[in-house]
């Protein structure tokens, strides 16, 4: 690690059943990843992001089953030096990288980013990203039947 490496939290993500999140006006459908999402915050006002899989998910099926912690980073490149990484890097929009490793058992998202709060949890920086070519709000009419 670097010397003046900083690591503050960012939020909790819980694998849910679709069920628990496809009616939701808010749900928003991930194709790269068959991946359902929700945000929202728990009765602490703690940011959650719920998120369900379908059957084509190419993500390691420990994130499609066990929650996450997710901390932001200063300099991601050194916080994943010499771990296990579950989900390789990635830039799913302008100003965002993250990946998933598993640390001491336990799944944790790394994100360096240059964006405030309320870009990353507002609505105009999904689209047109890879994650969410559709915008935030469009969930695959699929999975509501």
């Amino acid at each position: 690690m670097i010397d003046n490496f900083q690591m503050t939290f960012h939020h909790i993500g819980k694998p849910v059943p679709l069920e628990n999140i496809k009616d939701n006006k808010d749900t928003k459908y991930s194709p790269l990843f068959d991946m359902y999402s929700l945000d929202m915050k728990n009765d602490l006002s703690l940011p959650i992001e719920l998120h369900a899989f379908g059957e084509n998910s190419s993500l390691d099926v420990r994130i499609q089953k066990e929650p996450h912690v997710a901390f932001k980073v200063n300099d991601i490149e050194s916080a994943l030096d010499g771990k296990e990484i579950v989900m390789p890097l990635y830039q799913p929009f302008a100003g965002y990288r993250c990946a998933m490793v598993i640390i001491n058992k336990q799944l944790i998202e790394l994100i360096e980013t240059t964006l405030s709060e309320s870009e990353i949890w507002g609505d105009g920086i999904f689209k047109d990203s890879i994650l969410y070519p559709k915008g935030k709000h469009v969930l695959d009419e699929s999975a509501k039947k």
